[in-house]
């Protein structure tokens, strides 16, 4: 009997396992490999263009690039290299960013030596994280996680008013915040020379 009752405990683990793989958001690429498809400059560019898998990102001006889709709450990610050759490079990993012309308005996960994967709102406020008040926490976090040398990998997880960003792997940020719910997901060239480059651009719902 009890051989009986963990066979048929085991079955309805593997079962509701299943299921959950099967009800789970896939993955939706924001970057097909070979094409800029999808993505619209708010300024001019100096260069945007897909190379062997990777978008190349140059302005001399500050700019951003929007995605077509929006989403609310969801899970972002992508891996970043920035350029060395320029002193205080700096870009960012936009996500509910609304507003169909010009500069847009939402969050940005910042990308650079400075303070990666620090939380910037746009139009609303600026620095959410961190402020004075969390800068000794954030210093402890990312000690030694951004590596400028390498491919970095950013990760952004929203869930209503939750804001969670994720540094090769290491949790950085935690925010809460609810001015802009929904939106679109762009990246970010500051204008201060070098190309950045992302691949494995891709976001699921939850």
């Amino acid at each position: 009997m009890n051989y009986l009752v963990i066979a048929l405990v085991l079955l309805f683990t593997s079962t509701s396992h299943l299921l959950g793989e099967k009800n789970k958001s896939s993955w939706f690429p924001l970057f097909d490999g070979k094409s800029t498809t999808g993505w619209t400059p708010r300024a001019k560019v100096e260069s945007f263009v897909a190379k062997k898998g990777e978008l190349h990102l140059f302005s001399k001006v500050n700019v951003w690039v929007v995605y077509d889709l929006k989403m609310k709450d969801f899970e972002v990610e992508t891996e970043v290299k920035i350029p060395l050759d320029y002193k205080g490079f700096n870009s960012g990993l936009g996500f509910r960013l609304v507003g169909g012309q010009g500069k847009p308005k939402g969050y940005q996960c910042e990308i650079d030596q400075a303070k990666p994967g620090g939380v910037y709102g746009i139009g609303m406020g600026g620095w959410l994280y961190p402020n004075k008040d969390t800068d000794a926490e954030y210093k402890e976090r990312i000690k030694g996680v951004f590596k400028p040398e390498e491919w970095n990998k950013f990760k952004v997880v929203c869930k209503g008013s939750s804001i969670k960003t994720f540094v090769n792997g290491e949790l950085v940020a935690e925010v809460e915040h609810k001015q802009s719910l929904e939106g679109h997901f762009g990246i970010q060239h500051h204008g201060k020379g070098g190309t950045v480059a992302f691949r494995n651009l891709r976001a699921r719902k939850f």
